[in-house]
């Protein structure tokens, strides 16, 4: 890709990936250098690289709001944590209850591809999934999990009734949550990668486990950009990527709740206290503690910044540009219902691939979608499940902001989308 079509080059798309933070990089450097020990080891430099890594465990469970250090567990990003969540619960359920009952997973119809491809192959292998609808801002309604959750308390009765007490065990231990959940699992992101809304997540994790049921939320998009506090949400589980808030590229994380416990997904070493196989990547774990400690810093600040610049563009583009809508969270629904950085719209007319072709060459990155479906043929999951048809969605385009973002940034931005906007339509009205 040629970034010098068009200068300064506005990179506006971190919600598929940010830069490294210099800080980052700085507190990386030590441990791809001298401090290069396997955590696992016993001579000294093994142990000094034990030390960083119980000290970023430390650091990671104080910005979350964990318990303890131990509920945090190192993984190669937020996939491999969501899939980890997902097999794991199912595995836990048939501990509990036996290999024979059948076990279910409740999530919504617009998680990332990383829980809706996993529940794939779980249906494929017998597990039940019941995919909740979202309204036309992307958004649950609770009553709608109570709903979900409620027909299957006949199925919890009955296991109750049949089930042998004595002979289920749980890896670790018990959820200790009402009577015996006929659902393994439910998982709702907790901010939208595509649209940018806030889920609800206290509210709906105290509603599963009314139900008997644990919780996780995906918060890849959350974390680091708004708050994000475990004891307040109320969750069992929660999955978490470097790369989106200024950390390194392939590390990330899983909280696991003191008392829930899922069997390994990787199997090997003793690695993560036995539950997750694989060398540390101990580099990788510094830089991402450390870029999330600068955001928890300034976050209040960067939010309420990057916030009043998004609304700047959004209605720039909604005032010069015909046949654009904004999609998601109202802007004026505030920080609790939309991340701060997201300005998500469908144009009329437009094919979305061809648009970010266009503004690349403009000297804008941007999105259509999300950035793990780039050359799907089919619309957008999350934009359809909003209501939004075919066509529209189609013509999605997704602008997604970071803290070094500036007015002169908004400015330019507001001169190359609509100019590329209707490049993009008299291309294709030729086609």
């Amino acid at each position: 890709m040629n970034t010098n079509e068009a200068t300064p080059y506005i990179y506006a798309d971190n919600a598929a990936t940010t830069p490294l933070s210099p800080r980052a990089l700085e507190a990386m450097m030590p441990y791809l250098t001298g401090s290069f020990g396997n955590p696992s080891g016993i001579h000294r430099i093994a142990r000094n690289a034990a030390v960083a890594l119980g000290s970023a465990r430390a650091t990671m469970a104080r910005l979350l709001g964990a318990a303890v250090p131990e509920e945090i567990y190192f993984t190669s990003g937020g996939s491999e944590s969501d899939n980890w969540i997902l097999r794991g619960s199912i595995a836990r359920f048939h501990d509990l209850h036996g290999a024979d009952v059948p076990a279910r997973i409740i999530t919504s119809a617009i998680e990332h591809h990383a829980i809706l491809h996993c529940c794939e192959m779980l249906a494929r292998e017998g597990v039940e999934v019941t995919y909740l609808p979202v309204d036309e801002f992307g958004r649950i309604d609770p009553r709608d999990l109570k709903t979900a959750l409620a027909r299957n308390d006949a199925k919890a009765a009955r296991l109750d009734r049949t089930s042998n007490t004595g002979g289920g065990q749980s890896h670790r231990g018990d959820v200790g949550m009402g009577t015996t959940p006929a659902t393994a699992l439910v998982s709702i992101m907790l901010a939208n990668n595509e649209v940018g809304t806030v889920e609800p997540i206290a509210e709906l994790a105290q509603i599963a486990h009314a139900h008997g049921a644990a919780f996780h939320t995906d918060a890849v998009q959350a974390v680091g950009h708004i708050p994000v506090d475990i004891q307040a949400l109320g969750i069992d589980a929660l999955s978490l990527s470097g790369h989106k808030f200024h950390g390194p590229r392939g590390v990330g994380a899983l909280y696991l709740r003191e008392g829930f416990s899922i069997p390994p997904l990787i199997a090997g070493g003793a690695q993560e206290r036995g539950e997750r196989a694989g060398t540390e990547n101990l580099a990788g774990i510094v830089g991402m503690v450390a870029a999330l400690e600068e955001a928890c810093e300034h976050l209040a600040a960067d939010m309420t910044r990057i916030s009043t610049l998004r609304n700047a563009l959004v209605g720039q583009l909604m005032e010069h540009v015909d046949g654009i809508r904004l999609t998601g969270a109202p802007i004026t629904a505030g920080l609790d219902g939309r991340l701060p950085s997201i300005a998500s719209f469908t144009c009329d007319d437009v094919d979305g691939e061809l648009l970010v072709v266009l503004l690349d060459r403009a000297g804008v990155a941007a999105a259509t979608g999300s950035a793990c479906s780039t050359g799907s043929t089919e619309p957008s999951h999350v934009l359809t499940a909003m209501g939004i048809d075919a066509a529209a969605a189609r013509g999605a385009l997704r602008f997604s902001l970071a803290s070094n973002v500036t007015a002169e940034d908004i400015a330019l931005l507001s001169e190359r989308v609509p100019t590329c906007i209707r490049k993009a339509r008299l291309i294709s009205s030729t086609r």
